[in-house]
């Protein structure tokens, strides 16, 4: 949490030294820096509102809280990541004079703040898969940081200021990009669609050639509350007289293990007893 502060706070001051030094290209560097500020504090928010147990009101929990907030977020980067990328045109078709020396005071700054958050990430649990992610993405701020400073040295010394929207629209590019993805994937967990890695016809197929008394598997749904948490339901029909608890116990504990299917509900018909 207190490097998405950190990494909050100095967003706004490239954001608004950004719009100082008339400098697209800061402002590109401030929003890049916000989807990781944002990321950061969605993520911690989101594990304390995720561990919220289940209740009447909420029975799946509140654990897609993070997955509406993700689509909320993707979405708004991807009309911010328009919105830099117009005002780059125009600056093409207008050129204005940027302030070289401050815009590149303001990037250092920035670049050193990127690298001290880089280090407190780094020396963080790395076997943690949403710090290796944040870890990953303060690198990719710090070579923003890097291009920046790089284009507010050409505007100093050659006073080429097509370099800074040139710089904006390639920042956008890559955060529309990460929000393109964001946005995409989330948007299919909050549609119910298959999580990705699953296949309806190969569940199907392994359920039959795991359990030889399943005659017919059919109307598979599955579907994710959140990332790590798949749901199923299913109906089967079998050869066998006498279905047992344990039959749908063995199954259900198969596609857990051998699916990573997380719940798994089952309706059981036996074609003999008809």
């Amino acid at each position: 949490m207190i490097a998405a502060i950190i990494t909050a706070s100095y967003m706004l001051v490239e954001i608004f030294g950004g719009l100082w030094v008339n400098s697209i290209a800061l402002i590109a560097d401030g929003v890049h820096m916000l989807t990781d500020a944002v990321a950061l504090a969605v993520a911690w928010w989101g594990f304390h509102v995720a561990t919220k147990p289940a209740n009447e009101r909420m029975t799946f929990g509140y654990q897609r809280f993070q997955i509406l907030t993700a689509f909320v977020n993707g979405f708004t980067l991807l009309l911010i990541v328009g919105a830099i990328i117009v005002m780059a045109v125009q600056r093409f078709l207008d050129p204005q004079e940027v302030m070289g020396k401050e815009m590149f005071i303001i990037a250092l700054i920035g670049l050193l703040n990127n690298l001290f958050v880089f280090w407190i990430l780094h020396s963080g649990d790395q076997n943690n898969m949403n710090m290796r992610g944040a870890t990953l993405h303060f690198l990719g701020d710090t070579l923003g940081s890097v291009a920046v400073i790089i284009g507010a040295i050409m505007i100093y010394f050659t006073g080429w200021t097509p370099i800074d929207p040139i710089l904006s629209i390639l920042m956008a590019t890559i955060i529309g990009i990460g929000a393109y993805r964001l946005t995409r994937e989330s948007a299919h967990i909050l549609l119910e669609g298959v999580p990705a890695g699953y296949e309806i016809k190969a569940i199907r197929e392994d359920l039959q050639a795991e359990f030889g008394f399943l005659t017919e598997v059919y109307h598979i749904h599955l579907w994710a509350i959140a990332e790590d948490q798949v749901m199923m339901t299913l109906h089967a029909k079998t050869d066998l007289k006498h279905i047992t608890t344990d039959n749908i116990e063995d199954i259900k504990r198969y596609l857990n293990v051998t699916h990573k299917v997380h719940h798994v509900t089952l309706q059981l018909e036996s074609l003999a007893a008809q």
